[in-house]
C-alpha cells in the first residue's frame, strides 16, 4: 500500500482532506461538507472495486487482501443511504429534540436584543463607567460581552454589535488597534461558553449519549452492569452542563480584563483613560462614584462584599448540610429555593443601603428583617410534608416585607445610570439562568422563556418615552414571575384527579398570569412589527437555525460514510490504545485545537465528538467527571472562532472595521488571547473543580 498505509488509513485521508477542499471553495459549509462526503464515498468505492484500498486479514499464508468495502460499493451505498435516513428521522423527530429545540430559541433571543440597540446602550454606558481607568475601555468591552454572552449566546450578533460602537470609539481615544480588536473579538466569543450558549446546546445533544455509551462499554468490559459500576444512571443533562460551563466562562472573561489592564499599564499610551465632558449625564443622574470620592477600591468593596458574604454564607451551609432538598424525614434545615431567594433579595437590598446611605433607610430595613423573618420560617415553621397552602400562608408576611423593602431599593438604583442600563440584560439572565440552575425547568422551556423575555425588552426599548406602550409589557413581565413562582411553589397539573384546594387556586392564577403574558408577548411583536423589526429577527433567526441544522444532516452523512468503511471503528481502536485516560484527552484536546484552525465548531461538534466520545467519555466520572471534559472541549471549540487563519470572529470584526484597521492588525491583536484561551484550558484542566463545582451545589432534580 501507499507509504505504508492500509486501506482504512487512506480512505480517511481521502474522506478528510476531501472535506478540506470542500470547505476552502467558498460553497456554504452544509453543502461542502454533504458534498465532499458523497465524493469521497464515490472515489473510495472506486478505488476499492478496483482492488486498490484494501486491509490484510490473517497472518503468514493465511493472509488475505480484504476491501475496504467488502460487501462493494452498492451494499456499503445502500447500508449508508438507509443508516443515514433512519439517524435523521431519528434526530429530527426523536431522541434529543427538545434540546436541540433551545437552538432557534436562544439565536432569536441574541437576535432580538441586537435588534433592539440594547447592546449599543450597554457600551455606551459601561464606556462612562470605566473609562477614566488605564484600559478602561476595554474592560468595559469585556464586561459588555459578558453580559451579551450571557443573555444571548450568539457570536455573530455580538462581535458585529461591538465592532460596530466600540471600535471606532477607542480607535479616537487613542487605543492600539491590536488591542481594540483583539478585546472586541475575543469578549465577542465568551457567548460560547457563557450559558445559555449554542455550543453548549450543541454539545449537550451529542455528549449525552456520548457518556452512555462510553460508561456502558467499560462497565461491559469489567463484567457488570452501569447501574452496579457506578451507582446511578450514566447520565449527562444539558442543565448540568450550563451549570459547569457558567463559572469557566467567567473565570476566561476576567483574565481578558486582567490582560487589558495589564496592558494600560505598561503601554499607557496604546490604551489611555478618558474623561466625560460636563453634563454628558442625564439631569438624574446619580454620580455614586463621586458620592465615595472615586475612591473605586473602597466602592467595589462595598458592592462586592455583600454578595461575595451571602454566598460564602449559602455555600457554607450546603456544605454542612443544612440546605438542599426538602425531600424525605432527614431532610436540611433550609430548601435551596428559600437561599436562592433571601440571598438574591438581600443582596439588592444591601446594594441600595451602599450605594445610597444618604437616603432614608427605614424601608430598606424593613426588606431585611422579612429576608430574615422568610429564612426563619422555612427553618423553624415549615416542614417537608406541608402543603403548598399553608407554605403560601406561613410566607404572606415575611414576602410583603421583601417586597416593600425592594420597592424602595430599585427605585434608588434605577436612578444609577449602568444599573438602569444593565438591569434589563441582567434580570433576562437571572430569569433564563436562575430557572435552569434552580431547577424549576429544564434548558429549552428556559430558552422560550428568554426569547419571549427579550421580545418584550426589545418592544420596551423601542418604546423608550411612551409609558403607556411600556405598561403591557411590564404586566406581562410581572405575569411570568408569578408563573415562575407558583411552578417552584405548586404542584399545576390540571389533568390530577386528587387537587388540593390550595393547589386550584394556584391553577386559576397561573392561568390568569398565562393569558396576561401571552396578551404583553403579542402585544410586543405587533410594537416591534410596527418598528420594522420583527421582520429581520425573524429572518436572521431562520438563517442561522437552518444553518446549523442543515450542518447536522450534512455532518450525519458525512460520519456514517467514515462508519461505512471502518474508518470511525479505527480511529476509536487508537484512541484506544492510549491506556492513560487523561492523555488520551490530552491528544484529543490537542486534535481539537488543530482542526479549530480550519474548521467551524458546528462541523467539529457534529462531525469529531461522534468519533471520539465513546473513547473519551468511557473514563472513570471519579476520576475524569464528564462535565468536566465537555466544558473543555467547550472552550477549546471556542478558541476556534479566533485562531487565524479561519476564526469567524475575526471574519465578523474584519467585515465592520474601518479601512485603516487592517487584516494584519486584526491577527497580530488576537494571538495574545489565543495564549489567554490556553492558560485558561490549562487552569481548567489543573483545577477540575472550578467546573464541577456549581453542578455539585446545585444538583439536578
Amino acid at each position: 500500500m501507499l507509504f505504508g498505509l492500509n486501506g482504512v488509513e487512506l480512505a480517511l485521508i481521502i474522506s478528510f482532506g476531501m472535506l478540506f477542499l470542500g470547505i476552502l471553495t467558498g460553497f456554504p459549509v452544509a453543502f461542502a461538507i454533504a458534498g465532499s462526503s458523497l465524493l469521497s464515498f464515490g472515489l473510495i468505492a472506486v478505488l476499492s472495486h478496483a482492488g486498490l484500498l484494501y486491509v490484510v486479514e490473517g497472518v503468514g499464508e493465511t493472509a488475505r487482501q480484504v476491501p475496504v468495502l467488502p460487501g462493494g460499493w452498492e451494499g456499503a451505498f445502500l447500508s449508508t443511504i438507509s443508516t443515514w435516513s433512519s439517524g435523521v428521522f431519528s434526530r429530527a423527530f426523536g431522541g434529543n429534540v427538545e434540546t436541540l429545540l433551545a437552538v432557534p430559541l436562544f439565536v432569536l433571543m441574541g437576535i432580538a436584543l441586537e435588534r433592539s440597540r440594547i447592546a449599543e446602550d450597554l457600551l455606551t454606558t459601561m464606556a462612562r463607567t470605566f473609562g477614566s481607568l488605564p484600559g478602561g475601555l476595554a474592560i468595559s468591552v469585556v464586561v459588555v460581552g459578558t453580559l451579551l454572552a450571557a443573555s444571548t449566546g450568539v457570536v455573530g450578533a455580538t462581535v458585529v454589535t461591538m465592532g460596530l460602537i466600540a471600535l471606532p470609539t477607542m480607535l479616537r481615544a487613542g487605543y492600539s488597534k491590536s488591542l481594540a480588536t483583539g478585546v472586541i473579538a475575543t469578549s465577542g466569543t465568551l457567548g460560547q461558553i457563557i450559558p445559555p450558549s449554542i455550543v453548549i446546546v450543541l454539545l449537550g445533544s451529542i455528549v449525552g449519549d456520548m457518556y452512555s455509551l462510553g460508561q456502558e462499554t467499560r462497565a461491559n468490559a469489567l463484567g457488570t452492569t452501569v447501574i452496579e459500576m457506578l451507582g446511578e444512571p450514566a447520565v449527562l443533562s444539558t442543565g448540568t452542563l450550563f451549570k459547569a460551563a457558567f463559572i469557566p466562562g467567567v473565570v476566561l472573561a476576567i483574565l481578558y480584563a486582567l490582560y487589558a489592564f495589564g496592558y494600560a499599564l505598561f503601554r499607557p499610551s496604546a490604551a489611555p483613560p478618558i474623561r466625560l465632558a460636563e453634563g454628558e449625564h442625564g439631569p438624574d443622574h446619580y454620580d455614586v462614584a463621586a458620592h465615595y470620592g472615586h475612591r473605586s477600591g473602597w466602592l467595589v468593596c462595598l458592592v462586592l462584599g455583600p454578595f461575595v458574604l451571602l454566598v460564602g454564607l449559602w455555600i457554607a451551609l450546603v456544605s454542612a448540610g443544612h440546605v438542599g432538598a426538602q425531600v424525605g424525614a432527614d431532610a436540611p434545615l433550609l430548601s435551596g429555593g428559600t437561599m436562592t431567594v433571601a440571598v438574591a433579595a438581600a443582596v439588592v437590598l444591601l446594594l441600595a443601603l451602599v450605594l445610597q446611605p444618604q437616603r432614608r433607610g427605614f424601608p430598606l430595613f424593613v426588606g431585611l428583617v422579612g429576608v430574615a423573618c422568610y429564612v426563619a420560617v422555612d427553618a423553624l415553621v415549615l416542614g417537608p410534608a406541608d402543603t403548598s397552602g399553608r407554605r403560601f400562608v406561613a410566607y404572606a408576611v415575611p414576602v410583603l416585607l421583601i417586597l416593600f423593602g425592594l420597592r424602595a431599593a430599585l427605585s434608588r438604583l434605577a436612578r444609577i445610570e449602568v444599573l438602569r442600563v444593565a438591569a434589563p440584560p441582567v434580570i433576562l439572565i437571572v430569569s433564563v439562568l436562575g430557572s435552569i440552575l434552580g431547577g424549576i425547568t429544564s434548558p429549552t422551556p428556559a430558552a422560550a422563556l428568554g426569547a419571549a423575555g427579550a421580545i418584550m425588552l426589545a418592544a420596551a426599548r423601542l418604546s423608550a418615552g411612551n409609558r403607556a406602550a411600556v405598561r403591557p409589557v411590564l404586566w406581562a413581565a410581572f405575569a411570568v414571575v408569578v408563573m415562575l413562582l407558583l411552578r417552584g411553589n405548586f404542584d399545576l397539573r390540571m389533568t390530577m384527579t386528587d387537587t388540593s384546594s390550595a393547589d386550584r387556586v394556584a391553577i386559576v392564577v397561573a392561568m390568569i398570569a398565562y393569558h396576561v403574558a401571552v396578551f404583553g408577548l403579542l402585544y410586543a411583536c405587533v410594537v416591534l412589527l410596527s418598528k420594522d423589526v420583527m421582520g429581520p429577527v425573524v429572518r436572521e433567526t431562520t438563517k442561522v437555525t437552518s444553518m446549523v441544522f442543515m450542518i447536522l444532516v450534512a455532518s450525519l452523512l458525512l460520519s456514517l460514510s467514515i462508519r461505512s468503511y471502518g474508518g470511525e471503528h479505527y480511529i476509536q481502536e487508537v484512541l484506544r490504545a492510549i491506556e492513560d485516560p487523561r492523555m488520551l484527552l490530552l491528544v484529543v484536546m490537542g486534535v481539537l485545537f488543530v482542526l479549530g484552525f480550519v474548521l467551524d465548531f458546528i462541523e467539529i461538534i457534529f462531525i469529531v465528538i461522534p468519533i471520539v466520545g465513546p473513547v473519551i467519555y468511557a473514563a472513570d466520572p471519579a476520576l475524569m467527571p464528564p462535565e468536566w471534559i465537555t466544558i473543555l472541549i467547550a472552550v477549546n471549540l471556542q478558541t476556534s472562532f479566533i485562531t487565524p487563519p479561519f476564526g469567524f470572529a475575526l471574519f465578523y470584526l474584519r467585515g465592520v472595521a474601518p479601512p485603516s484597521v487592517t487584516t494584519g492588525d486584526i491577527y497580530r491583536g488576537i494571538w495574545p488571547f489565543v495564549l489567554i484561551q490556553v492558560a485558561g484550558l490549562i487552569i481548567l484542566w489543573n483545577f477540575p473543580s472550578i467546573t464541577t463545582f456549581l453542578p455539585d451545589l446545585l444538583p439536578e432534580g
